[in-house]
């Protein structure tokens, strides 16, 4: 007679990847999310197989994807009720997979975020920061607002710093990076505030600053071609007068022009080192967006249905990245949080 553990490897052997991916999910998902509504939870799961299968965010794509016992427009019906529903709190069930992101990252290590929009939807605009992890970007918080392509509003981008603000560590160091669209008087002015953060945002060649006892832009600072320079204790916008900040200003060889960045670290060495991790971000939103699940072709107009899909996205993303489609099927736990490198697209 075969044990109970030859019969479970038979009928692992028989089940399909899509069986053995779902079966594994809502293992993870049970075990991680044991609070919520268990109908939700089971359509969270659905969600994240499909999206990882059929690499698209249309609902009725994703529900092709899933071994589901009754009509597929039915599962598209409970995927429409899902993201319409008020009681599934992204913040809420999020914040169980912000601390399992956290857990893998050693405990004095700075915390590598990045900021940055994107197109996620029908006239929507979401605003992410990221966390890094090895070589890759995951996605650690975001607020999701009607607009179209452009930049985001001061007001909100302060919203989402304050907010993760909360939701990690006070005592864990953090470097914020960001391109020039946060360079705002009232960011800088925040991130100068907080204890244990270091930032390095990217700023426009006609900001005026206080240079040697003289109200100049960025770009007529006396520099010459190819030149480097790292300019401390300035004062920060003739309007405003945030400060005292410290200037990055390096050659860029395809622009054949200098970039200026606001910091708050000591040298230019550091500042430059550290923002060259912005672009991690990037990668993120292409596997996201097009090279991925195609975010960007979401059909929802609403922006909270929009932050309930982009959730199910960002869980599918971190499983990907955590485990690997390969050991998810496999149940090989022991891989997660063991790859080495992520340095291309995972798609």
């Amino acid at each position: 007679m075969e044990t109970l553990c030859q019969q479970n490897k038979w009928r692992l052997m028989l089940m399909s990847d899509a069986d053995r991916l779902e079966q594994q999910v809502a293992l993870s998902l049970f075990r991680l999310l044991p609070k919520i509504h268990p109908d939700n939870r089971t359509t969270l799961v659905y969600l994240i197989v499909g999206l990882i299968l059929g690499r698209n965010v249309q609902l009725a794509k994703i529900a092709e994807q899933v071994n589901y016992a009754y009509k597929e427009s039915s599962l598209t019906d409970r995927f429409r009720r899902f993201v319409s529903n008020a009681n599934v709190e992204v913040t809420v069930i999020f914040s169980i997979f912000i601390k399992l992101m956290l857990a893998g990252l050693e405990a004095e290590q700075a915390l590598i975020l990045s900021i940055d929009t994107s197109k996620t939807g029908g006239n929507c605009i979401t605003l992410m920061l990221s966390l890094g992890y090895k070589t890759r970007a995951l996605p650690l918080c975001w607020i999701t607002f009607k607009g179209r392509k452009g930049h985001s509003p001061e007001d909100i981008q302060l919203a989402l710093l304050k907010t993760v603000k909360t939701l990690i560590p006070t005592d864990r160091a953090v470097i914020l990076l960001g391109d020039g669209e946060f360079d705002g008087s009232q960011v800088v002015t925040w991130l100068e505030e907080q204890e244990n953060w270091q930032y390095v945002c990217r700023t426009a060649k006609d900001i005026m600053v206080k240079y040697q006892q003289q109200w100049v832009a960025l770009q007529d600072i006396p520099l010459k071609d190819r030149q480097e320079g790292f300019f401390s204790q300035l004062r920060f916008t003739q309007t405003n007068q945030v400060g005292p900040v410290n200037i990055m200003a390096v050659w860029v060889s395809k622009d054949k022009a200098h970039w200026f960045f606001v910091t708050n670290m000591p040298t230019l060495k550091e500042a430059r080192h550290w923002y060259r991790q912005r672009f991690k971000i990037e990668t993120l939103f292409s596997d996201i967006k097009g090279r991925g699940f195609k975010m960007d072709k979401c059909r929802l107009k609403d922006p909270a249905r929009v932050s309930r899909l982009l959730m199910a996205v960002a869980i599918a993303y971190i499983f990907v990245v955590f485990w690997g489609v390969d050991a998810i099927i496999s149940g090989n736990f022991k891989k997660m949080l063991r790859t080495d490198r992520f340095e291309h697209s995972l798609f």
